[in-house]
């Protein structure tokens, strides 16, 4: 039987796939603006990861006739967790000395949850909760690749395993089960990657079965190689490598934030790994062997590792502590900074660590002991920062009530009145709610609110106190709409209308094909809900004296003049029932988060953190335009309530205005409870 291929076997060409991988990660989060291309090289680390393993597993059965479990989590233990423990310390002191208050529960829960490699599960769970989908990354954010990796090492030898066990007990050959086990299981992932990739893409992107066929594509390529030594001719070998690494350069430059990964896009980036494995080291005077062998090539790709490790905590951490973001220079340090900490990382962390015989770390059960304690390390001190965060979030949240409970004078959207000027010099030193409590200033009401997953209709009611003879007002649309909830439930707690509300994610009343939205999920609940929504209101018509409607212009689609058709063919029902409508203009939108820059900015240069009104509203004002076609519409105009001059302030009369880029904050809209009030009824709304 011929020899399994060892480690050393690929090295230059494993070593040069490894140099490309890291310098596309490398470089796409140095220059995002510029350079697309996600983590396209992470997925040739997965398929090397899967190759290697799988070639190191069969190797070990073949030559010693078992699979030692306790020796291979105790070698990849010693490998992996000394350099990645350590920059997660660092990252952590790191957040704790630069990073405000305000992120610090996110930033070291995913720091425990990449400790104990979970981290992927920990953003999967974000990226599906649609309050947490718009958080700024974490400094430790790119640990997810490290956990699915971690969890295909504590998964794929139990299946090996029981492949080889299961060969020998039937006397069959080990390598033809081994590729009907692992081809198995790598088919059953990539038609779970697809049917997830289609569904829920924020959760395809970081879960684990959706990446384990990226594993298993390479981990087939080992009792493939295994027959016998590769017998490409020369040329085709040379071809078959360049391809494999233009593939790579080409996904990297070509795939963007809209790709649907990991999918059938995936099967690019993979192939081209494999391709280049495949070739191995060609020979002739226009391969890319000397290019792969290259020293250069081969200390980039032993570094890489340590290098990835390092490449992220300094994008995040850095602009806190330079209180601005990051220019062409520092992104050239950091850049160079990184190769010289991975280095001497290799050098005095990762590769002593790793052929120690001191303590006793050879033996399994005292690597589990060590990786323990390391994990209690990181544990206590995340543990730590994240009870502080809640502490500092609970005496901002009271601090927020407070005030809110007794309003000062000129108090939020009181200051931009354009009626009557108001001003309060003693605003200008406040921001309620501060930064470690504005993320939790949201207009939450679940009772109300419809998922992602829902298509039932989740009716509320706000009575009129004290005022049965209060106009009945119904509110419609998606987070925009609830972030107004505030200011109408405010109006009902004041007699001055009764309320209904019918909320729904990403769901603005408007036709279905005009919803931008890449949620499979989202966008079928989303039509059954609107269809519910339908029927409900003929069947309460007599009963509502107003709708009022708003929503995310950003996520209607199409030209300006499809939105707003959309939006005109949703009303039109309501209209031909005579229900007046009300259609709220949306509020400004940004590009950056304006909470975050609020923290960075003294409070003399708060202005910094402005945003001019053609950015604020870069999607038009289609509900405006809509109204204009449907019979007794209204339209509602707030913009002097948030801008004055061209400008958009991220503060306003004291106030925090922005939980996110684009969400209001409760106090905020509760200050524009009598403006919202006026407004509606010098339209004749009410």
């Amino acid at each position: 039987m011929p020899q399994t291929p060892s480690r050393a076997d690929f090295r230059p060409e494993v070593q040069a796939l490894r140099a490309v991988a890291v310098l596309l990660v490398v470089l796409f989060h140095l220059w995002p603006g510029r350079l697309p291309g996600g983590y396209v090289g992470v997925d040739a680390f997965f398929v090397i990861s899967g190759f290697l393993i799988t070639a190191h597993l069969l190797r070990e059965a073949e030559q010693r006739g078992r699979i030692s479990l306790r020796e291979f989590w105790a070698r990849r233990a010693r490998r992996l967790l000394p350099a990645a423990y350590l920059v997660l310390l660092v990252s952590a002191v790191g957040v704790f000395a630069w990073l405000p208050e305000s992120v610090w529960q996110q930033n070291f829960r995913e720091i425990i949850g990449s400790a104990v490699y979970v981290q992927n599960w920990v953003l999967a769970a974000d990226a599906v909760d649609y309050l947490a989908a718009d958080n700024a990354p974490s400094a430790v954010q790119h640990y997810w690749t490290l956990s699915v990796e971690e969890q295909f090492y504590l998964v794929w030898p139990l299946l090996v395993l029981a492949a080889v066990l299961l060969a020998r007990r039937r006397g069959w050959s080990m390598r033809r089960v081994l590729v009907v086990v692992l081809g198995g299981t790598t088919a059953a992932c990539f038609v779970y990657s697809l049917w997830v990739t289609a569904t829920n893409p924020q959760l395809a992107y970081f879960a684990s079965p959706a990446r384990a066929w990226q594993f298993g594509a390479g981990a087939l390529l080992a009792p493939w190689l295994a027959r016998g030594p590769r017998a490409l001719p020369a040329t085709a070998a040379s071809l078959l490598s360049w391809a494999g690494f233009a593939g790579l350069a080409a996904c990297g430059l070509l795939f963007g934030s809209t790709t649907p990964f990991p999918g059938t896009a995936a099967l690019a980036p993979v192939a081209a790994t494999l391709a280049v494995i495949l070739a191995g080291r060609p020979s002739g005077p226009l391969s890319p062997g000397r290019l792969m062998e290259w020293r250069p090539v081969q200390w980039l790709g032993d570094i890489s590792y340590s290098l990835y490790l390092w490449h992220w905590p300094p994008i995040v951490i850095l602009p806190a502590a330079l209180g601005h973001e990051l220019g062409l220079w520092p992104r050239v340090a950091i850049l160079v900074g990184t190769i010289l900490l991975a280095w001497l990382t290799k050098r005095y962390v990762e590769d002593p660590v790793r052929r120690t015989r001191r303590f006793g770390l050879r033996r399994p059960l005292r690597t589990g002991l060590a990786t323990l304690g390391g994990v209690a390390v990181l544990v206590a001190v995340a543990g730590f920062g994240q009870h502080e965060g809640a502490q500092a979030e609970a005496e901002a949240a009271a601090l927020t009530a407070k005030v809110n409970a007794n309003m000062p004078r000129c108090f939020g959207a009181a200051s931009m009145d354009p009626e009557v000027p108001c001003d309060n010099p003693r605003l200008d030193t406040m921001l309620v709610p501060n930064g470690t409590d504005v993320a939790n200033d949201f207009a939450d009401y679940p009772q109300c609110w419809a998922d992602d997953a829902v298509s039932r209709l989740k009716s509320c009611e706000f009575p009129a106190k004290g005022n049965p003879d209060a106009p009945h007002v119904v509110l419609i649309g998606d987070s925009h709409a609830r972030a107004m909830m505030p200011a109408f439930v405010r109006l009902a707690d004041l007699g001055e209308i009764s309320l209904t509300a019918q909320l729904k994610g990403g769901c603005a009343w408007t036709r279905d094909d005009s919803t931008e939205t890449d949620k499979v999920q989202r966008q079928q609940t989303c039509r059954t809900w609107k269809g519910s929504l339908d029927r409900w209101i003929g069947s309460n018509a007599s009963d509502i004296d107003l709708i009022v409607t708003t929503g995310y212009a950003k996520l209607l689609s199409g030209s300006f003049d499809d939105r707003v058709d959309g939006l005109v063919r949703a009303w039109r029902p309501a209209a031909e029932r005579k229900i007046p409508i009300a259609a709220l203009s949306d509020n400004p939108f940004h590009t950056f988060l304006p909470a975050k820059c609020l923290e960075r900015e003294p409070k003399d240069r708060r202005d910094r953190c402005s945003v001019d009104t053609e950015e604020a509203f870069r999607y038009g004002d289609p509900f405006k335009a809509a109204t204009q076609r449907v019979p007794d519409a209204r339209s509602i105009d707030l913009t002097p309530f948030y801008c004055r001059d061209d400008e958009c302030p991220a503060v306003i009369g004291g106030v925090n205005v922005y939980r996110d880029n684009s969400h209001l904050t409760i106090t905020y809209t509760r200050t524009l409870a009598p403006y919202l009030l006026r407004e509606l009824r010098r339209s004749g709304a009410l």
